[in-house]
């Protein structure tokens, strides 16, 4: 009995495969660069085919990855930590945008998780007020990005048991849980805005990570980071190693006159 032969977008996701050899996200613009002798838009139409069969998606404007692999999704309500499986029951019931974000969406990318950290919670503007009152009369010691100035004395900030975040964009999370991208963009402004208990080098190494294991599409990050409003800090990183050694040599002299 011979092999049935594949359809032709069976081919064609196979042969675009071979181009993502690690799942990467690529763009239109290189793919019809790769397909020179087929007609833009039927390798349109092929991509749209695609994402509606679920083999691929789209990560921006213009740009797809395969999902096979789901490196970039949420990590699900079964890894969080359980104060953030509360926190999560307890905004979902409220009807506000919200997502868990930080370091309960970076399961994978972590090599030592402290046994306890604040939840990094994220909601729209409209319902801040009122969920932060709730989670008060829960016992939780929760507060906002706005009351940073507390949250950096020392005998305050090891007590504290959530921080709060404005969001705009909610279309970075999954069932409430923010995707890799938008989990590390969250943790990092924490970090370096509101002193967060993860160290800049440990912050460092989990980026690393997420490059090492192909966890990060460069769209979808950038997209996170115009939304919390930190787009240079963060396109910094991503060109870096696009970056000539006399222009990092450069930057390095400039860090230090700053210091």
């Amino acid at each position: 009995m011979s092999a049935r032969k594949m359809t032709v977008d069976e081919k064609f996701y196979r042969e675009l495969s071979e181009y993502m050899p690690k799942g990467e996200e690529i763009s239109v613009k290189n793919i019809y660069s790769l397909f020179p002798e087929k007609n833009p838009k039927t390798l349109s139409w092929r991509l749209h085919r695609l994402v509606q069969q679920g083999k691929l998606y789209k990560t921006g404007h213009g740009y797809y990855a395969l999902t096979t692999l789901d490196k970039h999704n949420a990590s699900g309500y079964d890894y969080l930590q359980k104060k953030s499986q509360i926190v999560h029951e307890i905004a979902i019931d409220y009807g506000y945008n919200f997502y868990i974000t930080g370091l309960d969406s970076l399961i994978g990318e972590i090599l030592h998780i402290p046994e306890k950290y604040p939840v990094l919670l994220v909601i729209e503007n409209e319902g801040i007020k009122e969920i932060q009152e709730v989670l008060n009369e829960k016992g939780f010691i929760v507060l906002t990005e706005k009351e940073r100035k507390i949250i950096e004395k020392t005998t305050i900030k090891n007590k504290i048991d959530i921080i709060i975040l404005k969001g705009k964009d909610f279309s970075l999370s999954d069932e409430h849980i923010a995707q890799k991208e938008k989990g590390f963009v969250d943790l990092y402004y924490a970090v370096t805005r509101m002193d967060y208990g993860i160290s800049i080098p440990e912050l460092s190494r989990i980026y690393q990570s997420m490059q090492r294991n192909n966890s990060i599409a460069i769209t979808k990050l950038k997209n996170a980071a115009r939304d919390r409003g930190i787009s240079t800090e963060i396109n910094w990183p991503i060109e870096l190693n696009k970056t000539s050694k006399k222009v990092l040599e450069f930057m390095s002299y400039q860090i230090k006159e700053v210091k």
